[in-house]
């Protein structure tokens, strides 16, 4: 059980997956925020109409 039949990732690999994964839970973060600001404006824009 030590040793696995799978092929270890390439160091650089490794790093660039991580990495990506990183730049994309920051992306999805951004965008949530974002969405979420733009969400709450259009409410206030919609709330100073009536």
């Amino acid at each position: 059980m030590a040793h696995s039949n799978r092929k270890k990732l390439a160091p650089d690999l490794h790093d660039l997956v991580l990495r990506s994964r990183k730049l994309t839970r920051t992306l999805l973060k951004f965008g949530l925020a974002g969405g979420a600001a733009w969400v709450a404006l259009e409410s206030a824009r919609a709330l100073a109409v009536f």
